[in-house]
């Protein structure tokens, strides 16, 4: 967006947008770039079907989110909201054609575990814990009731020999409650004729429908239980709020009366030239956000000309592909090198001053480096890392180039696998580990040891927040308590039940279970695990094991749940706390872990929709407290970026981003006699951003 728009204007709230795009825009086959290409961007990628992991960037457009969930629909044409999943129950009220509603459940829907249903509902288990059994007569499915005021019998069980795997009814919707952690409801459900209550967690959707009709389980019309969803995006940031109702009726509709329609998510394009953002909360970060590529635009002809030859992923090949930066895409041959050349289409490229690129897709970071020393390399590249043993002496070069990087390094834990389930291991294994050591005697390229998740050089006022909080001996991340301390390591794994003792010149954790590092391919990775192997062992008495997989192997594998501790990171997305610690919330895909905390929920909500910057950080300092007593993830160091420059390219500027923009780069061939450092063209500079909603003073501003 950034590269396109001229200008844009923004509510006081952080909340609207409008941005106004350069007319001479095009693409690289001369097609005009317009906001219809960025509002299909977004909107695909919000798209349930494409699955995208990249998605939750997105969902702080209004329904974002719940549209991307799958959870928001339109009624394709008029229909009662009924009281119950049947076509002769009475109606609570009429939805017209369109009325966009949320989904809760669907009806009938498969029971997920062997605990009988409660004949009541219990008075305050507002919080539940589901303990899954494992399935091989050893122990049992579980259901831990929290702050109830009083108890519930279990049905016994019904006839046919439990529920179980059955499809079942549901009745209707109970109060909302959290099941580990995590936000869900209650739901009464039927089966032959007998009720019970149950918590959506242990519930599933029952088998798909069997026809266009929406037959579904056992031949039954499958119904949606639903709730009128009236919060639709306006762009007006002078209109009043929206005055409250209450909580709106729930019911049911036939399931197969619900569509997609993404007129509900929070962007449009008011114009080909003008685009129209509307986000479900204040978003401070939101203009960050845009330089990421998630939303960069794409064309809906050139893709979906693909998909209805039913090759959607043809649309990105070299001969296919219609892209509208500087440069386009000449040739790639695997594995081997890609080239890039000058855009004739792009609206500033008579300024570009380097016109080919090839990039050389080497795997060995050592052969890199030798082919950059033997003068066939002008640049090491922004994703590319320099061996680890050579650092040092390399650092002292004039072409050798380091900068702090936005981007973490750490273990992430299954949290629902022994005995990682236990918050006190998880500290102690932390608490175990000389991170220092790790940065001086294995990576050696200045990493800062991490105590917490958020680079402490983050922008958006977040390294700001860290020197205050320094300076005046409140930083929760900086306490003795929270760095290398095995002592305390040793007694939390006491407190958890596996006494530390003495055991040679070691220790050794009594009864621990086996524990195992799963590592992608690398020998950096290897490095560091064994490493971490070796201190759990000589301050804590844990043995553990290593296991190294291909990347997509390790990905399956972390998926499906196969793992217990598992090498990973995080690179920031944008310039703001909360691209890290969103990989925390329950519900984001990129929280492997299954640590789920609606506190942790509740408190991101409220940081992110506090409209005052200083605030809001402070909010986010607070969450990733709560998320680091978790302890879902350790967090090992925080990166740099090393790289080696021939001293003829200039415009290169270290940035924590890592990215070099190569319309910045330029060859000087004076560069003995020129020591400056000038980018190619002067960087354009953007207005400030013009005022949407109601003056002080006076009326709207248009």
């Amino acid at each position: 967006m950034q590269g396109v728009a001229t200008h844009w204007e923004q509510s006081d709230d952080n909340r609207i947008f409008r941005f106004h795009l350069r007319p001479e825009a095009r693409w690289s086959d001369g097609k005009p770039v317009t906001a219809h290409d960025f509002e299909y961007a977004w909107k695909r990628v919000l798209r349930p079907a494409t699955a995208s992991l990249a998605a939750t960037n997105l969902f702080v457009l209004k329904n974002g989110e719940l549209f991307s969930l799958g959870k928001l629909k339109a009624l394709r044409e008029a229909a009662p909201l009924r009281t119950a999943p049947r076509p002769d129950a009475p109606p609570a009220l009429d939805l017209p054609k369109g009325a966009f509603v949320v989904v809760l459940a669907r009806s009938p829907i498969r029971v997920d575990t062997s605990v009988a249903p409660l004949a009541a509902l219990p008075e305050g288990a507002a919080k539940v814990t589901f303990a899954k059994g494992d399935g091989k007569g050893g122990s049992a499915d579980r259901l831990t009731l929290e702050d109830s005021g009083g108890g519930a019998a279990p049905l016994g069980p019904a006839p046919g020999g439990g529920w179980q795997g059955a499809a079942v009814d549901i009745v209707r919707a109970g109060p909302p409650c959290q099941c580990n952690g995590a936000t869900d409801r209650w739901f009464e459900l039927e089966r032959a004729g007998v009720r019970g209550f149950l918590p959506g967690c242990m519930l599933s959707p029952a088998a798909p429908p069997a026809d266009k009709e929406g037959a579904g389980a056992a031949g039954r019309e499958t119904y949606a239980l639903v709730a009128p969803h009236a919060a639709l995006p306006r762009y007006d940031a002078a209109a009043p709020p929206p005055a409250a109702q209450g909580e709106p009726p729930v019911g049911f509709v036939p399931d197969a009366l619900l569509v997609e329609d993404d007129s509900a998510v929070g962007v449009r394009a008011r114009d080909d030239l003008t685009l129209d953002v509307e986000l479900e909360q204040p978003t401070p970060y939101f203009t960050d956000l845009t330089s990421y590529v998630t939303l960069f635009p794409v064309r809906k002809d050139v893709i979906e000309a693909f998909e209805r030859r039913g090759e959607p992923e043809l649309w990105f090949r070299p001969d296919n592909i219609v892209v509208n930066g500087p440069y386009t895409l000449d040739e790639w041959k695997f594995r081997y090198e890609i080239t890039m050349k000058r855009n004739p289409m792009y609206w500033n490229r008579d300024k570009l001053k380097i016109h080919r690129v090839v990039w050389l897709q080497i795997e060995q970071y050592n052969a890199t480096m030798n082919i950059y020393k033997a003068g066939d390399l002008d640049y090491m590249g922004d994703n590319s890392s320099l061996p680890s043993e050579h650092q040092g002496w390399l650092s002292t070069k004039k072409d050798f180039r380091r900068y702090p990087y936005l981007a973490t390094y750490w273990y992430e834990f299954n949290t629902k696998k022994p005995p990682v389930d236990d918050v006190r291991v998880r500290w102690a294994l932390n608490l175990g580990i000389d991170k220092q050591q790790i940065v001086d005697k294995i990576t050696r390229a200045g990493q800062t040891p991490a105590t917490h998740y958020v680079p402490e050089f983050t922008g958006s006022g977040y390294a700001e927040a860290v020197a205050e909080d320094k300076r005046r001996g409140v930083d929760p991340f900086s306490s003795p308590e929270v760095g290398f301390n095995p002592e305390r390591g040793r007694a939390l794994l006491a407190e958890a039940g596996y006494e530390v003792v003495r055991e040679g010149d070691g220790y050794r954790a009594k009864d621990f279970p086996a524990l195992e590092i799963l590592y992608n391919t690398s020998e950096g990775h290897k490095q560091i695990a064994v490493a971490i192997q070796d201190m759990w062992k000589r301050h804590l008495g844990v043995a553990a094991t290593l296991r190294n997989e291909e990347w997509k192997v390790m990905l399956k594998n972390v998926r499906d749940g196969h793992f217990q501790a598992v090498r990973f990171g995080w690179n920031g997305e944008f310039n703001h706390p909360a691209t890290w610690l969103g990989t925390f919330l329950s519900y984001s895909p990129q929280n492997r872990t299954r640590w789920a905390d609606s506190e942790f929920d509740e408190m991101m909500r409220v940081a992110a929709t506090t409209a005052d910057p200083k605030e809001s950080i402070q909010l986010f300092r607070k969450a990733e407290k709560r998320a680091v007593d978790g302890m879902a993830k350790i967090p090992l160091y925080f990166y740099t970026k090393s790289t080696l420059l021939k001293p003829w390219v200039k415009g290169f500027v270290g940035n924590a981003r890592g990215m070099q923009l190569v319309q910045w780069l330029w060859i000087d061939p004076n560069w003995r006699d020129n020591p400056s450092n000038e980018i190619a063209f002067p960087q354009l500079e953007f207005p400030e951003p013009g005022r949407l909603g109601p003056t002080l003073n006076g009326p709207a501003v248009p």
